[in-house]
């Protein structure tokens, strides 16, 4: 603890620590208005302003995403935007497939043989999941905007939400990234939650997968503790506002939102490369 004391107050100035607060502010309030803000904002920014690798990134992200998401879901849980049967069938499917590939991943980075190229491997699954992420929502936002009613959904939920799970549970323990660009399309697109409620069950849902991420990911040493935290207390800053914000939004709003972040973190991440 006496060697985080310092990493925190000492070899970071006072600069240093307001930009991080600032940029904990800004995912705060991205995560909170739209569930996108975990791994799709938090890994471009850590890996262009504090130069870290794809995969301690990641565990880096999961760390302040889990601690973030603790504000955001009791936000949304106390404002009853949380669709409760449909965050336990993703979640059945989702925590034992995250629970795994992050093992996987841990073990095969703490290997030189093979870090290179699972840090490669990585770095190529987040840009491919935030480019699906960003056509998913524009096409939600056209049909949003041309007054399509959403199509019924059919079939067992159950089932559904269960596989679906399963797929977000290895992408994200993976890549950090689906919180909001994974989970919240499930839900909305496949299970047929309406978008508001859709944002604060996925923060739920991501809640309980990064902190296992987080947890796998810190235990093989594949995450920097300091910089999570000023960051993570920056993000109190930005999640009540967002909160606020989201009750007086329309669906076109949040998909136009949503739009502008994955673009602007897609963008980042390519410079990154």
């Amino acid at each position: 603890m006496e060697t985080l004391y310092q990493d925190l107050f000492i070899t970071l100035t006072l600069n240093e620590l307001f930009i991080r607060l600032m940029f904990g502010a800004v995912i705060g309030f991205c995560l909170g208005l739209t569930g996108v803000g975990g791994g799709v904002l938090i890994i471009p920014i850590l890996q262009l302003a504090f130069g870290m690798n794809p995969v301690l990134a990641v565990g880096t992200a999961s760390v302040i995403s889990s601690l973030v998401k603790v504000n955001a879901a009791i936000s949304h849980v106390v404002a009853k935007n949380v669709s409760w049967k449909e965050v336990s069938y993703v979640l059945m499917g989702a925590v034992p497939v995250t629970f795994a590939i992050t093992e996987v991943i841990v073990r095969l980075t703490a290997n030189p043989k093979y870090n290179s190229m699972i840090n490669s491997v990585v770095e190529v699954l987040i840009i491919s999941i935030m480019s699906f992420a960003l056509a998913s929502m524009i096409i939600k936002l056209r049909k949003s905007k041309s007054g399509v009613e959403a199509t019924e959904v059919k079939g067992d939920n159950k089932v559904k939400g269960i596989s679906s799970g399963a797929a977000c549970g290895a992408i994200i323990g993976s890549t950090g990234v689906g919180g909001g660009v994974l989970i919240l399309p499930t839900l909305n697109s496949i299970l047929g939650v309406d978008i508001k409620r859709s944002v604060g069950s996925s923060i739920v849902i991501a809640l309980v997968l990064s902190g296992i991420s987080a947890i796998k990911y810190s235990s093989g040493g594949q995450s920097d503790i300091a910089t999570a935290l000023v960051l993570v207390a920056g993000s109190f800053i930005g999640v009540p506002l967002a909160v606020r914000v989201v009750k007086n939004i329309t669906d076109s709003g949040m998909y136009m939102v949503s739009i502008a972040i994955i673009s602007i973190s897609l963008f980042m991440t390519l410079i990154g490369m």
